[in-house]
């Protein structure tokens, strides 16, 4: 990934504009003989607005280092859960003509803040900051990347939840290592501190079915079913029935669809 650079943004930006005209409106002016108030910025604020226009797909990477140019000035922390839903927002919008890969963007702004430099400006990250940042290394195809965030999660002391063990499969997924996915699904996940549901079955069911591995999936499959915590859906059935079909084993995917299909439909 490219590092973003940080060019100044002067007074007639538009991300400049739109916060300006959020903090001072109504306010009065001041008189002749005064000094000129210092401007005040609000990072709760500023997060908002930015935050809306990364889903808007009006956020250029200039306007986003200018909104961090300004956190890091501050000393008051920010709340987590304001940088976590702007991360979230630039990293999920499409690419854009203002700005054309959110997810690389998302990483390297979340890298200025773990600079020494940064200090207390921002609550410390949660186990959702670190999945969001997981997930963007694998949009950019940088899932050894993610890997090390998980790594920094990790030694942070955070525990894993359903949703951060699901982006450590993914990035292993996506980093070829699904061999390992799979131990660590089956034998390893607990040791993080949760019990995975069906969402990080279906990951590795897709992953070992995209490497035309689906008899390795269907008996991954069968086991899930053998537990009723973690109950197979439709997603993992089809996912299961299109690698076998991909492979050219049309017989076994049509009996297994009718066996274990029909019998799913049943229970509904």
């Amino acid at each position: 990934m490219r590092p973003c650079r940080t060019p100044l943004l002067d007074s007639t930006s538009p991300l400049s504009v739109l916060l300006l005209d959020h903090l001072h409106r109504n306010r009065p002016s001041p008189p002749p003989s005064a000094s000129p108030p210092s401007a005040i910025w609000s990072p709760i604020a500023a997060f908002a607005a930015a935050t809306k226009r990364a889903r808007a797909g009006t956020l250029s990477p200039e306007d986003a280092h200018h909104l961090f140019d300004e956190l890091l000035r501050q000393s008051i922390p920010v709340p987590n859960r304001f940088l976590n839903g702007f991360l979230a927002a630039l990293a999920r919008a499409p690419a854009s003509e203002a700005c054309g890969d959110g997810p690389a963007l998302t990483v390297a702004l979340f890298n200025r803040l773990c600079r020494e430099e940064a200090g207390p400006c921002v609550e410390p990250p949660t186990y959702y900051t670190y999945s969001i940042l997981m997930d963007s290394c694998c949009r950019v195809g940088r899932p050894d990347l993610g890997l090390a965030f998980f790594g920094r999660l990790l030694k942070s002391g955070l525990k894993a939840d359903q949703i951060t063990a699901s982006s450590l499969l993914m990035c292993l997924c996506d980093a070829g290592r699904t061999n390992e996915a799979v131990d660590v699904l089956l034998h390893r996940i607990s040791e993080l501190g949760c019990e995975p549901n069906v969402i990080p079955y279906n990951i590795v069911l897709k992953s070992l079915c995209d490497s035309s591995r689906s008899q390795r999936a269907l008996d991954l499959l069968q086991m899930m079913a053998q537990r009723a915590c973690r109950s197979p859906n439709v997603v993992s059935y089809n996912t299961v029935i299109q690698g076998l079909f991909k492979e050219g084993q049309v017989s076994m995917a049509c009996t297994f669809f009718f066996y274990e299909m029909m019998g799913l439909c049943l229970m509904w």
